[in-house]
């Protein structure tokens, strides 16, 4: 296995031309943050930008977790790909990376430097910091797959991408904002995902009444709480999952907004006076 490393600062926009260096040095499996990524395409792996904290952010994107190398690992080995890109942070990152999913010892190191100007550079630890805006080296469509309540936005030009070596689902790129450094100029109102959660909820055939629908957003958490009304007969236990599911799904369908808590609370059954 051929093993290239492309390191820089966090920020400074290595995930934005992984695909383009990956081009350029002839290989088509990359390890980014967590995830092992062939032609576009997530073959396995975690990404560390669904994690909650910083802190556990690092520890997912340097396999710290034996499960998750392991995952990884044996992906590679089926992938049949004699070469991958892995990126990191700096160079010691990139080498315990590699002996982690044992693709080392990295035969190549290049840097954020090398490849992107100064001003590329600002331009996208200004993202990072304003708009705290990741970028995943994926299409959208990809991320949507195994990513939930991201703010998502599709990027699709590479510069200095080989001709024809990707096809163009492969060339696109995916902005994402994590929990742990979630910030922006993205607003939706509070009646509008009331409304939404409303709206799902009253499909439910088995409760009678939504007796109260509120939201809360608690510091960095979007919360809801939902007292219904049963039908008698019904089974609470299912009922109310399916409240949390139904709401859950629509938020991140329909607003691209993730839900921590979805609280349901039976406050009456509705006996049949037929």
């Amino acid at each position: 296995m051929r093993t290239v490393g492309f390191s820089g600062k966090s920020g400074t926009g290595k995930s934005y031309v992984a695909l383009s260096v990956a081009a350029e040095n002839g290989i088509r499996m990359v390890i980014d943050d967590g995830l092992l990524i062939l032609n576009g395409k997530v073959l396995a792996g975690k990404s560390a930008k669904k994690e909650r904290h910083p802190y556990a952010s690092v520890l997912r994107a340097i396999f710290n977790d034996p499960e998750h190398a392991d995952e990884v690992a044996q992906a590679i080995k089926k992938s049949g790909e004699d070469s991958i890109l892995v990126l990191g942070t700096s160079e010691k990152m990139v080498n315990l990376i590699a002996e982690r999913v044992g693709v080392g010892p990295v035969e190549k190191h290049i840097h954020i430097e090398d490849v992107s100007t100064d001003e590329e550079i600002q331009i996208a630890k200004e993202m990072r910091t304003k708009f705290g805006k990741h970028v995943i080296p994926v299409p959208t469509f990809e991320i949507k797959r195994t990513f939930s309540g991201y703010l998502l936005d599709p990027l699709t030009s590479i510069k200095r991408l080989a001709d024809g070596f990707f096809d163009k689902s492969s060339s696109e790129r995916t902005i994402v904002r994590p929990k742990y450094g979630y910030r922006g100029d993205f607003d939706i109102s509070e009646t509008v995902l009331c409304s939404i959660a409303r709206y799902e909820v009253s499909k439910i055939e088995e409760i009678a009444e939504i007796d109260k629908l509120a939201y809360y957003s608690n510091g960095a958490k979007n919360e809801f709480r939902i007292d219904v009304v049963l039908r008698y007969g019904a089974d609470f236990k299912k009922i109310c999952s399916t409240v949390q599911q139904k709401v859950i799904s629509a938020m991140d369908e329909f607003a691209a907004v993730y839900v921590d808590t979805v609280n349901v609370n039976v406050v009456k059954i509705l006996l049949d006076r037929k």
